[in-house]
C-alpha cells in the first residue's frame, strides 16, 4: 500500500505526528514530509493544526479516510489472493464463529484442523452472529458458523442448519438481567425470553462477552439466558421451553471451492455434533 497513504491512516487514528512515528518505526519530521508530500499531490489541506501537539482532520481528510480503510482492506485481500494464486495445494480459508461457538470448540477445531488439513492457512473471526452474517454477505469470509435463524441472500450465500443448541436460564431473581450486545444470537433469544415470560426487568447490563457475564452471574448479580453448552461445571439452571433449542447453522459463499468445502465439512460437523450433543 502507497506509504503516505498508509501514514495517513495512522495518523488520522492516532490524532498525532508522534504517535504515528512511533507505531510506523519512523522518526516525526519522516511523518511530516509524508502528510506535505500527500497534501500536495491532493491539493489540499488533510489536517487542521490547532498548536503542536493537537491536529483535527479536514472534511478532505475525513473523506480521504473512508476510503484509505477500504484500499488498505483491499491491497491486504489482494496480497492474499496472489500469495496463493500460483499454489494449487494451499490454500487459505477465512471462517467466522460466533462468540458462544467459539468458546465452544475453536482451540479444538484449531488444533483438529492443523492435523487433518495441513494443506490449508486459517483466517478466523470471532464475533456476533450479525457480524459475521454480514462479512459473509460483503464475501471477506467463505464460511460462518452462527447462532441466530438470519436471512440471508441466497444468490450469494447458502445457509444450513447443523446442529441443536439447548438455551437455559442462570442467576439469581435480583431484578437486574445480564443481556448480550445488539446482533448476538443470545440477545436475540433473551429479548424473546423476556416478553414471553412477561419480564420487565429492573435494570438491564449489556455486555459483549460471555465470561464476564457469567462471572458476574457467579458473583450473583443478576440473571441472563446462555447457552447450556458453556456452563460451568454443577452451575444451577432453569430449562427453558422447548423453542428455546435453537438451531446452530453454517453458512458459506456460493463461489467457495466446493471440493475445500466437501473436504473439511465432515470434520467441522463432526466437532459441533459432539460438542453441543455431549450437553
Amino acid at each position: 500500500m502507497n506509504t503516505e497513504l498508509l501514514t495517513f491512516i495512522y495518523v488520522y487514528e492516532s490524532h498525532s505526528f508522534s504517535i504515528a512515528a512511533r507505531e510506523l518505526f519512523v522518526t516525526q519530521p519522516t511523518v511530516s514530509l509524508r502528510i506535505s508530500q500527500l497534501e500536495k499531490e491532493l491539493g489540499t489541506d488533510l489536517f487542521r493544526r490547532t498548536n503542536r501537539h493537537d491536529i483535527t482532520p479536514t472534511n478532505a481528510g475525513k473523506l480521504l479516510y473512508q476510503q484509505a480503510i477500504q484500499l488498505r482492506q483491499l491491497w491486504q485481500t489482494t496480497q492474499e489472493e496472489i500469495r496463493y494464486a500460483d499454489n494449487n495445494d494451499h490454500h487459505l480459508i477465512r471462517i467466522g464463529f460466533s462468540q458462544t461457538i467459539a468458546e465452544t470448540i475453536v482451540t479444538t477445531f484449531v488444533k483438529q484442523m492443523q492435523q487433518q488439513f495441513n494443506h490449508f492457512d486459517w483466517n478466523i473471526t470471532i464475533d456476533n452472529s450479525d457480524r459475521i452474517s454480514k462479512l459473509m454477505a460483503q464475501k471477506k469470509l467463505d464460511i460462518g458458523i452462527i447462532e441466530k435463524p438470519i436471512l440471508t441472500d441466497a444468490n450469494t450465500v447458502t445457509r444450513k442448519e447443523i446442529a441443536p443448541d439447548q438455551l437455559v436460564c442462570i442467576g439469581q431473581n435480583t431484578g437486574t438481567w445480564l443481556i448480550r450486545e445488539p446482533g448476538s444470537g443470545i440477545e436475540h433469544y433473551t429479548r424473546l425470553y423476556l416478553r414471553e415470560a412477561d419480564i420487565m426487568p429492573k435494570h438491564t447490563i449489556v455486555l459483549n462477552r460471555n465470561d464476564i457475564i457469567l462471572e458476574l452471574i457467579q458473583q450473583g448479580l443478576g440473571e441472563t439466558i446462555v447457552s447450556k453448552s458453556i456452563l460451568p461445571a454443577n452451575c444451577p439452571y432453569q430449562e427453558l421451553g422447548p423453542h428455546f433449542v435453537r438451531s446452530l447453522y453454517l453458512l458459506h459463499t456460493n463461489n467457495f471451492d466446493k471440493s475445500i468445502l466437501n473436504e473439511i465439512y465432515p470434520s467441522l460437523l463432526k466437532l459441533i455434533n459432539e460438542t453441543y450433543q455431549a450437553k
